[in-house]
């Protein structure tokens, strides 16, 4: 690397890179010029986040002394301008024929985020794919749409790489990726604006092989049983031949899934309550590819090219079968293609290039037979969406004297919607309320900069802005998003974090459609092309003590949130399901984690957020609502193992929550478990885990019963299932013989 001088012609500098054990970047180590001849004090630095450093003297000799928590300090000799490497190892010794391991520094801060190392966490808390091995991280939990940390929703980044696939498509790709190829997971309470993303993110890294010589993989196998079986094969592949880099991976999927859901309501019709009730089971039969191609090329020291093509193909078969004061069967035939390719280039100057494109398409046909008393409908709808989306960015940064960084860059993100639904009723004639088509172009521009400051070893600064121009059929906007980052580090184990994040949240395309959808004699799903995009506005004060206890308070504004909510008018019988927008969704809440372990054999967890939710519409049919409520939500993770010698773990993941609101609906408390047995061979290459999901048979229960609304609705998103799963891991890793989709708008 080289230093950027400032000083006296007779001053010289030396340079550097810290990496750990496995040969990833060590940020905020401590190395210090020493006298060789007494070990005094000359000069000094901390390391950058790619791990390096650069100490400006005017003495040419000395000794580097470079010491980082929880690593054994290294003393290196200093004959020239440039020491390369400086690899560290744990700070691990033996008494008496005994290993005894110092505890290690499982999360570290880093300019205003926290970076959490994967392989450690995996040590305490075992987990098969990067998706899962996100969840070991302290206060991150799954809550089935997605990950949550402190009980507020993440956004998922693959090595700060934008992408125009979607959350779900990006949880996808990481649940197909071994958890052995994590290197560290970066918490950012406020993405900056160089990243493309906004709000509170996971940064994940991926192991870096460049410069070895080797072939690793795993293969897996999986199968669930509930009231039907469902099976699913997959693996991934490394080979890594010096500079240039492969990965491939495939899963394959196929077998029947079961779910179910009851409604309950006595309908205001006129002067009167007319009682229904339903029970709903859906059974599918499902097949689905999903594979991925990886290529990346390290052209010199800090330049690499990245491409990578991912694709999906899903058919599915399903039967909704209605019993109660309505009978109904519905049955939907669909298809989901998916196609996206990510190019990347990164300069050794600073600069970052990608290019993002994705296109996604979704043909479904359904048939309905109802019967609500004299009432019937025997419907047909035949819809598709097609969606084009390309996404271009620009990143510059720089590296100026005295820790400062500018960043500053573009993004262009153009979409086209092509979709359509059409509904014949029996005789085949077309509904009109229920046939639509869209053909519209949708075009975000972003403008940002920022900087990053590293006062000392103890304080942080990071900050940017952004102005984006949102253009489609009606809107035309113009919204500015700051982000902040201020982190004061204490002293080695305790921190303060205050961040500030701001973002928009788009509708799906499909709820922007005028159609209706007839999911029944009863229910109905409105679309809303009136809906627009909401504004998010967060705060957040974290402080973090001995790296094993989190506390924290935060406050989320959001003003014009939306999500769907039932409504029943009073002049037909029929439920509404419609999306809208409030005059705001505000949250502020406290939490606190804590992470604690007993002896040899228990590890885990314990998580609780304290909320408090206030949601006020004026504008929800001829509903209004102005509503407050607290709730509590815990959880956390338990790791026993049961044999040392054997390798056998149990892991408990327990989550509750307490009675909630969202708009006009009541959620009932719940309770949900999921546990797992693990073995695991001598030599790391097998595990066979079975575990239970759901083993409480919690569902969500909502109820609406404001003004003369009065309707329930009780759903099994995923019913009681034992599953097994058997993995097998080729190759090991070897040390460096050199140096070194948003389909979350997409779907029904």
């Amino acid at each position: 690397m080289m230093c950027l001088m400032v000083t006296t012609t007779s001053a010289q500098s030396i340079s550097g890179r810290v990496i750990d054990e496995l040969f990833q970047p060590m940020a905020t180590a401590n190395v210090m010029l020493l006298n060789r001849a007494d070990s005094t004090f000359i000069a000094g630095a901390v390391t950058k986040d790619d791990g390096t450093f650069c100490i400006e003297t005017n003495k040419k000799e000395g000794m580097l002394k470079v010491s980082s928590m929880g690593y054994i300090t290294r003393y290196i000799d200093v004959p020239k301008d440039s020491v390369g490497d400086i690899q560290m190892q744990p700070d691990t010794y033996t008494i008496k024929g005994i290993q005894v391991n110092g505890e290690r520094i499982i999360v570290k801060a880093e300019k205003g985020h926290l970076t959490y190392s994967i392989p450690q966490l995996l040590e305490i808390l075992p987990a098969d794919n990067a998706y899962d091995a996100l969840t070991r991280i302290p206060g991150v939990m799954d809550n089935g749409d997605g990950l949550t940390f402190t009980g507020r929703s993440v956004t998922l980044i693959i090595n700060g790489k934008p992408t125009t696939m979607s959350a779900e498509q990006v949880m996808e790709r990481l649940k197909q990726m071994p958890a052995t190829q994590l290197a560290k997971a970066e918490l950012l309470p406020s993405a900056p604006a160089k990243y493309h993303v906004r709000g509170m993110a996971i940064n994940v890294i991926t192991k870096d092989y460049a410069g070895t010589h080797q072939l690793l993989g795993q293969l897996e196998g999986f199968y669930r049983q509930n009231k039907y079986g469902y099976g699913q094969a997959k693996g991934n592949l490394i080979y890594q031949h010096g500079n240039f880099g492969l990965d491939a991976s495939y899963a394959f999927g196929y077998g029947d899934a079961y779910g179910k859901t009851e409604h309950q309501a006595y309908h205001p019709l006129g002067d009167q309550r007319v009682d229904y009730s339903d029970k709903t089971e859906r059974t599918s039969s499902n097949i689905s590819h999903n594979y991925r191609l990886g290529m990346d090329y390290t052209i010199a020291k800090n330049s690499q090219l990245n491409l990578a093509y991912t694709g999906k193909w899903l058919s599915s078969d399903a039967t909704n079968t209605s019993t109660g004061v309505e009978t109904a069967v519905q049955k939907s035939k669909l298809h989901n293609y998916l196609h996206n390719v990510d190019a990347s280039y990164s300069a050794p100057f600073g600069l970052q290039l990608s290019a993002s494109y994705t296109n996604y398409q979704h043909p479904r046909t359904q048939y309905l037979d109802s019967k609500l008393y004299d009432e019937t409908r025997n419907l047909t709808a035949d819809s598709r969406q097609r969606i084009s989306k390309w996404l271009l960015t620009a990143d510059q940064t720089h590296e100026l004297p005295k820790d400062w960084e500018l960043s500053y860059g573009v993004e262009a993100q153009f979409t086209s919607n092509d979709s359509y639904q059409t509904t014949l009723d029996e005789n085949g004639n077309e509904l009109p309320d229920a046939t639509s088509h869209v053909n519209y172009n949708e075009r975000i521009l972003n403008i940002y900069a920022g900087f990053s400051k590293q006062f000392s070893s103890a304080f942080s600064l990071e900050a940017s802005v952004a102005a984006e121009n949102y253009h489609a059929t009606k809107w035309n906007d113009w919204h500015i998003y700051p982000s902040l980052n201020a982190m004061w580090n204490i002293n080695e184990t305790n921190l303060l974090n205050f961040s500030l994040s701001s973002e928009t949240v788009y509708p799906t395309y499909w709820s922007t459609m005028s159609s209706i959808f007839y999911s029944s004699a009863y229910s109905e799903i409105w679309g809303n092309p009136d809906l627009k995009p909401s504004s998010v506005y967060k705060f957040d004060l974290m402080w973090q003590l001995r790296q094993r206890y989190t506390f924290g308070t935060f406050v989320s504004l959001q003003p014009d949130y939306f999500v769907q909510m039932p409504y029943q008018p009073s002049d037909r019988l029929a439920v509404i399901m419609k999306e809208t927008n409030f005059n705001y969704s505000n949250l502020a809440g406290i939490y606190a984690s804590v992470r604690f372990n007993a002896g040899w054999w228990l590890n885990g967890t314990v998580n609780a957020t304290g909320l408090y939710k206030h949601d006020k519409s004026n504008n929800f049919f001829d509903l209004p609502f102005n509503r407050r409520h607290l709730s509590l939500i815990l959880g956390g993770q338990l790791a026993a193992k049961l044999s040392r010698r054997h390798n056998i773990m149990l892991m408990l993941n327990p989550f509750f929550q307490s009675g909630a609101i969202q708009g006009v609906y009541d959620i009932a408390p719940f309770f949900r478990l999921n546990a797992s047995l693990r073995w695991t061979s001598d030599n790391g290459k097998w595990s066979v885990i079975a575990g239970g999901n759901n083993v409480t048979n919690s569902h969500t229960d909502t109820h609406s019963n404001l003004a003369n609304q009065d309707f329930s609705l009780r759903v099994w998103s995923e019913v009681p299932n034992a599953t097994l799963t058997a993995i097998y891991r080729i190759g090991k890793y070897k040390e460096k013989k050199t140096k070194g989709v948003d389909t979350s708008r997409m779907g029904y």
